[in-house]
């Protein structure tokens, strides 16, 4: 995970820091904690406007994070002043990101695999250690993007060099990846436009690419107030329409399909590009030496960490019981977010103490 520092050619001014990219990192980091607390009720009927609605509402909200921090990734890795050769990917970031998959995936494959509890290899133990170990936990899926798209970054560095070329890229990434696969959720529309749309083989533009090159343009597009507020504007609407087709279809199917509130539905890229552009200019101008931005920066530095381990939490909370249905969501999911967030916090710093494992897996 790079820094916020951009660095640039001796012939152009350092810049800054971008606190705003702090503050986006610690929320987002939050969020995704946020999400998991409401996922450990999100599939437990009954299916009902309270209190289900209410976490799905919770869920919905908060999915801007992953998204915001693949544009935080895109923004620093893209900007074609910042020296990043295709050595230094693969020499330091890849094996970064590798070398934390592997640590912190092993320790939740030892629970997973059943060896905590079994203490033995053998009757498929050992086995389903190996495979949990390089598959991930549920969440680490994101650490397989986050590969593919350092993987591309030197093609579409290329892109982002060229400004045509790069709002023209993310035109078409959008109306591929999400418009198009939205509208062909609608029944019956697949069966007269999907087959003919999938033999396009369009899987450059599709997938996440879109939300890690949108993340430079956001971040260095001057905007005018009026293209502000259109991109607030779409995402309240993204946003909102994500709530409401997704409690409408649980609701009228009883049955908790989480297909509309993915990410590559066509509302939550006009969201999390809002999100983003919020953060941007709500706090680019923060004080850094004020005593919240101070604790801002110390969690940022723990953010990729907390990311990777903060379930560890979430799995001894399912275990005893303790879930957003002992009381209202209104209570319970903040609690029990803030609660996670304490725990992993002080585990990963903690770990961040040992100079190895802090440069390789925190």
């Amino acid at each position: 995970m790079a820094d916020n520092t951009v660095i640039r050619n001796e012939t152009e001014s350092v810049p800054q820091r971008e606190y705003y990219i702090d503050v986006a990192r610690v929320l987002s980091m939050i969020s995704v904690i946020l999400i998991h607390v409401g996922a450990i009720n999100w599939y437990d009927a009954p299916f009902s406007m309270y209190p289900w609605g209410v976490l799905n509402l919770f869920d919905i909200l908060a999915r801007y994070c992953v998204p915001v921090f693949l544009m935080i990734s895109g923004y620093l890795f893209l900007d074609p002043r910042r020296n990043i050769p295709i050595k230094k990917i693969y020499t330091r970031y890849l094996p970064r990101l590798v070398a934390a998959f592997l640590f912190w995936a092993f320790l939740y494959a030892l629970i997973t695999s059943g060896f905590i509890t079994q203490r033995t290899l053998s009757n498929g133990v050992g086995i389903k250690l190996v495979q949990d170990t390089f598959w991930g936990h549920y969440h680490m899926w994101y650490m397989y993007i986050i590969i593919a798209m350092y993987i591309l970054t030197p093609a579409l560095r290329a892109i982002a060099k060229d400004r045509r070329a790069l709002k023209y890229f993310l035109f078409i990434s959008y109306i591929i990846s999400y418009l198009i696969p939205t509208i062909m959720m609608i029944p019956k529309i697949y069966e007269i436009v999907g087959r003919y749309f999938n033999r396009l083989e369009f899987s450059f533009v599709s997938g996440y690419v879109f939300y890690y090159v949108s993340g430079y343009w956001l971040a260095t597009e001057e905007f005018t107030a009026l293209q502000k507020r259109i991109i607030y504007i779409l995402g309240a609407i993204g946003c909102l329409g994500t709530v409401i087709t997704t409690t409408a279809y649980v609701l009228i199917m009883q049955y908790p399909d989480s297909t509309y509130h993915e990410y590559y539905t066509a509302g939550l890229p006009l969201y999390s590009m809002a999100a983003y552009l919020f953060f941007r200019e709500r706090f680019k101008n923060v004080n850094p030496d004020s005593k919240p931005m101070k604790f801002v920066l110390w969690l940022s530095k723990l953010s990729f960490g907390v990311y990777l381990a903060h379930d560890f939490g979430l799995i001894v909370f399912k275990k005893i019981g303790l879930t957003p249905a002992i009381c209202t969501p209104f209570i319970s999911m903040p609690l029990l977010t803030l609660l996670d967030l304490i725990i992993t916090v002080s585990v990963v710093w903690t770990v961040s103490r040992i100079p190895v494992l802090k440069k390789w897996v925190i």
